[in-house]
């Protein structure tokens, strides 16, 4: 796309709607777009200034239409489908809060892309100024000199190709007999182009005192002249400079890449050819407006690799240290801060386990023997004490035997003492040893009589054994009947993870809370270890006894489980929060 097709363009479209259309139109056949549209973004609403012949806002895809829907474009981008690469560009549009390219190409690469998006707001700017042209004519002609000036350096592949070309261009156009272009570096003005071309000398007197004049337009932020262009304007290097020039006239703009100076131009004119009319310096800020972005993108791509990676870090620091992105900048200066303060600041690391209460004393109370239940006096849950009855057995068919037994022994002795009195011997031995059998089964029924009644052990409670259901049932010799735990000397059995049981020793403290009374914590301590790991779905754990060191709670029940946090070391809160995820990864990437 040649500057003559702008310059048509520009003049041949009478309203902004066939202006947007035909440029969408030109700028799509010179890049090699089958379809571009051209938008406008507002608070309110995204509008479609114009598009090229064959574009259909039907078939853009709808990820692109969310893309562009949710927020502005303040970078280029590209996403590739189906039916191509569709390309995102924004672009300014003076006076407006901007705008951006939308297009679809079958180029994978980004090519000359960005000379796209330039020479489009060059059109823009020439456009918009060829319609303010039509009130003012005599300014036409200098609008089209920033079009000729921003398409030439806009060509240039290189920043000293570029920078050479601008010089050039604007002295020609201004007829000065020297135009020098400053960037910036380290804060200061390095002299990289004059018009007159060949090798720059920074060593030189004339290159120092140039350097010193433009550093004091960035230091001004502004256009800076000798005949000064205001009196609130310092320009006393561009005094010192003019007077060493034989009272030349001088003038310096900075190039702006957005609100920041990358670059100053300095013009100077022989004294007799007078100063720089104002209407020039209108049309030299709109050229350095228009090209100082781009001078700044090839600048950035200039020098060896070492010098680049330099240069984008120095704008990374810039740009955190800033005024912009406040609200980011604010956050990650927090973060900072909650880091460093959990690096030094020490907490107690505490292992965290669940528990469960169990009793140091328990009692499994069985049936004696076979027989049948006839009375339960207690039921589960009950606290019981020592000697109090539980349950009773039936005694009918024990009375029975031992009544027989009675009544045989007497028989016995009976008869033992007749076979004495008739001197039959062996028959009174006989009847002794009968009678001494009755009377071991006498006292076997006797005892068994005495296990009927099966009492508490100790002061306990009833945790197992629901036998109001089974009066009058038979029960079978050994079969369980109750069991009850001791509830005044409890401890809690802690499932401590592998990853943690270094950490404890026995006599550490800490705490404990159960679930059912999550708000009450009871001091507890390290007792001991078992030495052998459980291994279980969810993992290795090692079990560890902790003892309350206070009273044990009338409402504690073996079986109620809850968390304990032992007190550890002092850690860190760094390590305390990351020394778990430390662990993983050095064990999977094995380091």
């Amino acid at each position: 796309m040649e500057p003559v097709d702008v310059e048509n363009l520009v003049h041949s479209s009478s309203t902004p709607g066939e202006f947007w259309s035909r440029l969408a139109q030109m700028l799509a056949g010179s890049w090699g777009f089958s379809s571009l549209f051209v938008i406008q973004r507002t608070q309110k609403e995204i509008r479609l200034l114009g598009k090229s012949d064959s574009a259909r806002i039907e078939n853009v895809p709808q990820e692109v239409q969310r893309a562009v829907a949710q927020g502005p474009v303040d970078k280029s981008s590209r996403t590739s489908l189906g039916d191509g690469v569709w390309v995102t560009m924004p672009i300014r549009i003076p006076g407006t809060e901007g705008g951006y390219l939308l297009g679809l190409t079958d180029q994978e690469s980004e090519g000359d892309e960005s000379r796209m998006g330039l020479t489009a707001e060059m059109a823009v700017s020439a456009f918009q100024a060829t319609a303010h042209a039509k009130k003012q004519a005599a300014s036409h002609a200098r609008l089209t000199e920033v079009l000729d000036v921003g398409m030439l350096v806009s060509e240039a592949p290189h920043f000293d190709e570029a920078a050479i070309r601008l010089c050039n261009e604007v002295s020609h156009q201004t007829g000065a007999m020297r135009v020098s272009l400053g960037w910036k570096r380290n804060e200061r003005i390095k002299l990289v182009a004059t018009n007159h071309g060949g090798r720059i000398r920074n060593d030189t007197e004339l290159a120092g005192s140039l350097s010193r004049a433009m550093e004091e337009a960035l230091l001004n932020n502004t256009e800076v002249g000798c005949p000064p262009l205001s009196e609130d304007v310092i320009s006393q290097q561009h005094k010192t400079h003019s007077e060493s020039q034989g009272n030349s006239h001088l003038l310096s703009m900075p190039l702006r890449n957005g609100s920041e100076v990358v670059g100053v131009l300095t013009i100077e004119h022989p004294n007799e050819d007078g100063v720089v009319a104002q209407d020039q310096i209108d049309a030299l800020r709109v050229i350095l407006d228009l090209i100082a972005p781009h001078l700044d993108e090839l600048h950035r791509r200039s020098g060896w690799i070492g010098a680049r990676w330099w240069r984008s870090c120095r704008r990374a620091v810039r740009g955190l240290l800033g005024y912009r992105h406040t609200g980011w900048k604010l956050a990650g200066a927090l973060l900072l801060i909650v880091l460093v303060v959990a690096c030094l600041v020490q907490v107690t690391h505490k292992v965290k386990a669940p528990f469960i209460l169990k009793a140091q004393s328990s009692a499994v109370l069985t049936a004696p023997f076979g027989g049948y239940i006839e009375r339960v006096h207690k039921k589960v849950g009950e606290k019981v004490k020592e000697g109090d009855l539980l349950v009773e057995l039936d005694q009918r068919e024990l009375l029975l035997q031992r009544a027989e037994l009675i009544s045989q022994n007497d028989r016995e002795r009976s008869d033992a003492r007749r076979y004495e009195a008739e001197g039959k011997l062996a028959d009174m031995r006989l009847a002794q040893l009968a009678a001494e059998q009755a009377e071991s089964k006498l006292r076997i029924v006797d005892h068994r009589l005495s296990r009927t009644e099966i009492r508490a052990p100790f002061d306990a409670v009833i945790v197992e054994g629901d036998l109001e259901e089974r009066l009058a049932s038979p029960t079978q010799a050994g079969e369980v009947l109750l069991r009850v735990v001791e509830i005044s000397d409890t401890y809690a059995d802690l499932q401590v993870d592998e990853r943690d049981i270094h950490f404890l020793d026995a006599g550490m403290g800490g705490k404990l809370a159960f679930t059912s009374r999550p708000d009450e914590r009871f001091e507890v301590s390290v007792q001991k270890f078992e030495p052998v790991a459980q291994v279980e779905e969810s993992g290795t754990t090692f079990r560890v006894r902790v003892i309350v060191d206070g009273e044990s709670q009338e409402w504690w029940r073996p079986g109620m489980t809850g968390t304990c946090k032992i007190n550890a070391e002092r850690r860190s809160l760094a390590w305390v929060w990351l020394h778990r995820t430390w662990q993983y990864l050095r064990l999977k990437l094995w380091f």
